[in-house]
């Protein structure tokens, strides 16, 4: 019995070695469409190419200087009506998205160092460099910037609220909080009375509705949202307007 324990202790040690410090790495597929990329994007290059693609605040001279993202979003590769329904006019109208003509040239052109260059003009420096992997899904997919189908078993964006009254008077005011459970970046819009709050990424808004002219009765506003594969309608009311 000593001799076994001896045995299964020193043995113990290099089978958890083998567990947890060798693990494979992802291999590029062949002909990767939106759903292979996708996620490379999101890791790498959403903090510059994501909601904020086309923000250029003032430095201190009050001058706007150029956008770090270039007015090139990719987190989308499209978003248009068909595709997510009302949610596509949170879209800012001054930026293009991955699946958008020429987009996929200037990335293979940005992720692959040019001539004379030690380091590829994206991901910038210093950020890490793309794994092997990574780099060539990309590579092939801008060869033939497909969509293709949605990831196996994605999930509609979701919205949350809270303070949402059930009756107003002058002003509608809640929480709302957008989200995605596969991660996946989001648009949206609530209506109300014909009237349209954009959302323009996930995260939490302030929404807030002039009601002071609305006719007094039940309204049922509503959200619409849109990861790019699917939009979800979600009811928000019924809310009754008083004055």
């Amino acid at each position: 019995m000593r001799l076994a324990g001896r045995i299964a202790g020193t043995v113990a040690i290099p089978l958890l070695f083998s567990a947890f410090g060798c693990e494979s790495t992802p291999e590029a597929p062949l002909h990767p469409a939106w759903a292979d990329v996708a996620p490379i994007f999101r890791g790498q290059c959403v903090g510059c190419h994501g909601w904020t693609a086309s923000d250029r605040p003032p430095n201190a001279a009050g001058v706007h200087p150029p956008n770090t993202g270039g007015s090139v979003r990719l987190d989308f590769f499209d978003a248009t009506a068909a595709v997510c329904g009302d949610a596509a006019l949170a879209l800012d109208q001054n930026v293009v998205l991955a699946g958008a003509t020429g987009v996929s040239r200037e990335v293979a052109a940005d992720v692959v160092a040019r001539a004379g260059a030690q380091f590829p003009a994206m991901p910038p420096q210093p950020t890490p460099a793309l794994e092997d992997w990574q780099l060539q899904t990309i590579l092939r997919w801008t060869t033939d910037p497909v969509k293709g189908p949605p990831p196996t078993g994605n999930r509609p964006p979701t919205i949350a609220v809270t303070q949402l009254p059930a009756v107003v008077g002058s002003r509608l005011a809640f929480t709302a909080i957008a989200d995605d459970p596969d991660g996946d970046s989001v648009l949206g819009v609530v209506e109300a009375n014909g009237v349209a709050f954009l959302m323009n990424r996930p995260g939490a808004f302030d929404v807030s509705f002039d009601t002071s002219t609305w006719t007094a009765g039940q309204i049922e506003p509503h959200a619409i949202l849109c990861d790019g594969w699917t939009s979800a309608d979600v009811d928000l009311g019924p809310i009754v307007v008083q004055h």
